[in-house]
């Protein structure tokens, strides 16, 4: 049972709190930006040294907030008895979460209700209410990464963070945990209708003959410079590795790879149809212009080169 757990009002005393529950924490102005005390990893400084906060060597505690997140009570006593009023983060995966970040300012409610028409209700979870008229969703962590803003008003959180109850919101609001107020740990794992499709569980499908659209050589399916064949989860995640600004031609490179490995009969069209698609979504592509690219595909000449 995920017992309730009651969170204080002050917030040096809820940072507390959390660490005492196995949460990782660590202060960010109300600005939501961390704190960076040390000169030389504070880009305002003239002492500024250009390097990857990760590989911090200054030995100062309290640079690069979100790296500097911790459970250690002596530590977080110092913090917040220095900075009484500082919000408290909590970063998702090192805390072993992934969460849903609704903002219906940017219309995250239209577009949280259009996912779940899409892809069905979401499962429960622990969700915490943000201050300003938004909402968290915290699940654990499906363990790899997930695209930071699929849908407008959306973001999925994962090598980012998130402010705690109960920090201020800049509208002026607290931030709190729905319901009785009680903190819950997360313990609902990752939605899998969310998950890319090659991280999903396989289910049975029909398998239906493809469609011939026209000849190609076998020796197109090689990967660029040679190797192993295209799959169609090799499809699929060369659109989710997309940069953005590149997509659209990414994912009409895959859907031409995929017509021509189903007119040799190397995968099934259908599978990869379902699947590209369903990346489109996920890296922002309408469905529509998704499509009518995936159909395009099928009409262009086979003697196109493999250049992604």
């Amino acid at each position: 049972m995920n017992v309730g757990r009651v969170i204080p009002a002050a917030l040096g005393d809820a940072a507390l709190a959390y660490a005492a529950l196995g949460v990782k924490v660590f202060r960010v102005r109300r600005n939501k930006t961390p704190y960076a005390n040390c000169p030389r990893c504070d880009k305002q400084s003239s002492l500024y040294v250009k390097h990857r906060p990760e590989e911090c060597r200054c030995g100062v505690p309290t640079c690069h907030g979100f790296w500097a997140a911790t459970t250690d009570p002596a530590l977080i006593h110092k913090w917040w008895t220095e900075e009484p009023d500082a919000n408290i983060g909590a970063p998702c995966k090192p805390n072993g979460w992934a969460v849903i970040d609704v903002d219906p300012r940017n219309g995250g409610d239209k577009s949280f209700r259009a996912l779940e028409e899409r892809v069905g209700v979401l499962p429960g979870t622990v969700m915490q209410l943000t201050g300003g008229g938004g909402l968290h969703m915290p699940y654990l962590s499906p363990g790899f990464d997930l695209p930071g803003e699929p849908f407008p008003g959306i973001d999925f959180k994962h090598n980012g963070y998130i402010l705690l109850a109960p920090s201020v919101h800049a509208s002026g609001g607290r931030y709190r945990w729905a319901g009785d107020g009680l903190y819950r740990a997360p313990a609902t794992p990752w939605p899998e209708t969310l998950l890319p499709r090659k991280e999903r569980r396989p289910a049975p499908a029909p398998r239906q003959a493809p469609r011939h659209r026209f000849p190609s050589a076998a020796s197109s399916a090689k990967r660029p410079g040679g190797g192993k064949l295209w799959t169609v989860d090799d499809l699929v995640q060369h659109v989710m590795d997309s940069a953005e600004g590149g997509r659209n031609r990414s994912f009409y490179f895959a859907a031409c790879r995929a017509h021509e490995l189903a007119e040799q009969g190397l995968i099934n069209l259908y599978d990869a149809e379902a699947g590209l698609l369903s990346a489109a979504g996920a890296v922002g592509l309408t469905d529509s212009e998704a499509r009518a690219s995936f159909d395009s595909a099928a009409t262009r000449p086979g003697d196109r080169g493999w250049a992604a």
